[in-house]
């Protein structure tokens, strides 16, 4: 049975947990709390019967929003600080009895040295299974779309292997700004089983940068360049399996469907059979340099 979730990044206001309440989640991914909010967040979730899951990081007690999130380099400042706040977070949420941790992977900022760019993603996911077997809490990387060493279906398949504690958290949107060839589906058919959560939302290639994660919903047409979900969603989860789908739009706008709509047309489209899987939608623009994914924006709204 795939579990229907929802991130808290679809909230206006991050502290009106009751906000999430109209999606009917079976998990709430909660993202960037503070330590003063954990024991609201437990009740939140005992009461509601909602299991909750973390992403990195939580808690955080800063008074500005994380802004800059770099696990590989090439500042270890910054390497050692992601570190820290990722075991911080595998550490609440063995407390919370969390259904997994997210943390994003690789650095996904300029500039993009090759020189020690292996060793820093092996110390990096070296540490965090250790993390993750300590505290027996399933830790998931997320693809991004920005590095140009780590950002294929290949390159994670090769990342997770040999790594059976950690998982991927795979990242529709993501994904599907890197066209076709290597959109969710390539994801799918190479780390099968290795996904065992998607991040939901729509967008395409020229409204990401304005728009970032747009709710998903039935009057997106992949001729206007989104991915089609109908079609691509329950294919991906006869690949994968995913225990999880969550929900990860910015909060909803004046036009954007209700939350009780767009869950229950998630919810029916994740109970459907797959039909032959399809190419994941058009291609998007060539970038100018080619050794380049293409350009996709800000890295993710939803988490500022």
């Amino acid at each position: 049975m795939t579990l229907l979730g929802v991130s808290t990044g679809v909230l206006a206001d991050r502290s009106d947990l009751t906000g999430l309440l109209a999606y009917e989640p079976d998990v709430v991914e909660f993202y960037n709390y503070p330590r003063s909010m954990l024991g609201s967040i437990g009740r939140f979730c005992h009461r509601h019967g909602i299991r909750p899951a973390l992403h990195t990081p939580v808690p955080y007690d800063e008074p500005r929003p994380l802004r800059r999130f770099a696990p590989t380099g090439p500042d270890p400042d910054e390497a050692a600080a992601a570190l820290r706040m990722t075991g911080a977070t595998v550490r609440c949420a063995a407390d919370l009895g969390a259904l997994h941790v997210v943390v994003h992977f690789p650095s996904p900022y300029p500039p993009y040295p090759a020189a020690g760019f292996d060793s820093w993603c092996r110390d990096f996911l070296d540490a965090v299974c250790g993390l993750a077997r300590e505290h027996a809490v399933p830790v998931l990387v997320e693809n991004l779309s920005a590095h140009p060493l780590l950002h294929t279906a290949a390159h994670y398949r090769d990342a997770l292997a040999d790594r059976p504690e950690l998982g991927l958290c795979l990242d529709l949107g993501h994904a599907h700004l890197l066209g076709p060839q290597q959109g969710p589906l390539a994801y799918a058919r190479a780390l099968g089983p290795a996904v065992r959560s998607m991040h939901l939302y729509n967008t395409t290639v020229a409204r990401y940068p304005e728009h970032g994660h747009e709710p998903a919903h039935a009057g997106q047409s992949a001729a206007e360049g989104y991915l089609p979900v109908a079609e691509v969603l329950p294919a991906l989860l006869a690949l994968t399996g995913a225990p999880a789908v969550v929900l990860e739009h910015r909060p909803l706008a004046a036009g954007d469907p209700g939350p009780e709509e767009i869950s229950r047309w998630i919810r029916s489209v994740i109970g459907r059979r797959p039909d032959p899987p399809q190419e994941d939608g058009p291609a998007p623009r060539a970038p100018d340099d080619p050794a380049r994914p293409a350009p996709t924006g800000p890295l993710c709204p939803a988490h500022p």
